[in-house]
């Protein structure tokens, strides 16, 4: 940097200077190089009045600032950048130029060509041309089969074509006897349902030689199940639970169950897969209706007949809530919990609450829910689409015969 700074004014010539001794670093001619608001100004001097002013040869067009530090560049230094661009850009062309000789020679030439680079070096090699030429006088093509060396099929050693085993296309639609035969080959399928696998879905098949036959099959009511079979034997069928066949009851277990709806203090609700459509409504206090339903859906793991809820309990593993219900004539349910104490329990586990007494009604906890298992009517938003999707299959299917 230069001694001093300076001061530039917008849309003036002037440049005036503290501590600056610009008779000694400039002359005219030469350049005042600074930076305003982060952007660089390069400014060709005019004049030099003394070594605290001068004139610029035009006005300066950034904003007005002082105690700018500024640099003094010669002419000389200048005049050397812009010859080294033009040195820079002859070679550019330069290089260009060879480009375009080259690539001609690539694709209109025959046998071996040699190319000039940017550096002034060659190198020789073949053209595109002599390229395809040897290519072609590789092999007799009409001695090859439909893939190289290879036949497209489905026997041991052939290319597969697109589609072949259910790869890469529509899946095979297979009936019982196929499904049930390690000698059907491995291969992805689909099923109509009905039969061997009660609901429509696809699956995996492999064959273990031609005696035992293995599939994982996902059904298309989302559940997943593995087949292990025999040619001799019986099938050995498990299926696997997930979120959609099983929920987290208030308590933090896992329940085989669906569908299920899980209701909160205030009234909302929580609905799966199969629940869908349910509404839920709070008509007072500890009081719920639950609609879009036709009762219960209950089952030994739920309770038997009068089951089908999960009430939250306390940490020592006691319900915290009575429960009543009636089923209406419509199939709503009406829900109504109770406060729940008990008196003959350690004073730290009886559930007391000094705004409720034992019986009177009282919500759902706000940090807990109600788990109900509903039985849905045949037009649920579920049910619906189960039965599009397996008259699909069956016109799929009907089509394939």
């Amino acid at each position: 940097m230069s001694a001093g700074t300076i001061t530039l004014t917008n849309k003036s010539a002037t440049v005036s200077g503290a501590g600056t001794a610009f008779t000694t670093d400039l002359k005219e001619g030469d350049f005042i190089v600074t930076v305003v608001g982060g952007v660089p100004y390069t400014m060709p001097v005019k004049s030099i009045n003394n070594n605290t002013s001068l004139i610029l040869i035009s006005n300066f067009t950034g904003p007005t600032q002082s105690g700018v530090a500024w640099s003094a560049v010669p002419r000389t230094a200048l005049n050397m950048v812009t010859a080294a661009l033009v040195t820079s850009g002859a070679e550019a062309l330069r290089g260009l130029n060879y480009d375009k000789q080259n690539w001609q020679l690539v694709f209109s030439s025959n046998g071996n060509i040699t190319v000039k680079l940017p550096d002034g070096s060659t190198f020789s090699g073949p053209s595109w041309n002599s390229i395809v030429s040897a290519l072609n006088e590789k092999a007799d093509k009409s001695a090859l089969g439909t893939a190289a060396s290879k036949n497209i099929g489905n026997q041991h050693g052939d290319v597969m074509a697109v589609g072949a085993f259910g790869l890469g296309g529509q899946a095979v639609l297979l009936n019982d006897a196929d499904i049930s035969s390690p000698l059907s080959g491995s291969q992805l399928f689909m099923y109509g349902g009905g039969g061997f696998w009660g609901s429509w879905g696809a699956g995996l098949k492999l064959n273990y030689g031609s005696s035992y036959n293995f599939q994982i099959y996902l059904q298309g009511n989302g559940t997943l199940a593995s087949l292990v079979q025999s040619v001799t034997g019986d099938p050995i069928i498990r299926s696997y639970y997930n979120n959609g066949n099983t929920t987290v009851d208030s308590n933090g277990f896992i329940k085989k169950a669906s569908p299920i709806v899980n209701i909160f203090h205030d009234g909302t609700f929580e609905t799966n897969d199969e629940s869908e459509g349910v509404q839920v409504a709070r008509e007072g206090v500890g009081v719920y209706r639950v609609s879009n339903v036709l009762g219960m859906n209950s089952d030994r793991a739920w309770g038997g007949n009068d089951g089908g809820f999960e009430i939250p309990k306390d940490r020592n593993g006691q319900y915290i809530l009575w429960l009543d219900y009636e089923i209406d004539s419509d199939g709503s349910i009406l829900i109504k919990t109770y406060h729940r104490t008990y008196p003959n329990a350690p004073k730290f586990a009886r559930n007391e609450r000094e705004d409720v007494k034992e019986a009177e009604p009282v919500d759902i906890p706000a940090d807990q829910f109600l788990s109900v298992r509903v039985e849905m009517p045949q037009d649920s938003i579920w049910n619906l689409a189960q039965k599009a999707a397996r008259e699909e299959m069956e016109q799929e299917k009907a089509a394939e015969e």
